[in-house]
């Protein structure tokens, strides 16, 4: 059970990375880069933009390497709690700024990845 919630997990981190670069990359960082920001402003934004598809293909590698070995939980729970990092800091982002919970992304999809993770390592 625990190496089927695993694979589900770095599945749903590998379909967040393809909407990520592909519609994320039309959708805000040509605009984004594009726009009137300051150079720094810009860049950095583009930097952690990239920042957080490197973190994302590290949790999706962590939840495979746990999947082929099922007795390795600790990719698994550095991946789970991870995802859960960035589920929080998403939703509170979106609170405090108005835009509402769910205005991220990141929520929803890393909380099914938080929740298969945590599933796979309780079992």
């Amino acid at each position: 059970m625990s190496t089927i919630c695993f694979w589900a997990a770095a599945g749903v981190v590998a379909a967040t990375i393809i909407l990520h670069v592909v519609y994320g990359g039309r959708r805000y960082v040509r605009p984004m880069l594009a726009s009137e920001l300051g150079p720094f402003l810009k860049w950095l934004s583009y930097a952690m933009w990239h920042v957080g598809t490197v973190a994302s293909i590290t949790l999706g590698v962590g939840f495979a390497l746990a999947a082929m070995d099922p007795v390795r939980t600790d990719y698994a729970m550095a991946a789970t709690l991870t995802a859960a990092g960035f589920v929080l800091v998403a939703a509170y982002a979106g609170i405090r700024s108005g835009l509402g919970l769910f205005s991220f992304p990141v929520v929803p999809l890393f909380g099914i990845v938080t929740a298969l993770g945590a599933a796979a390592l309780l079992v």
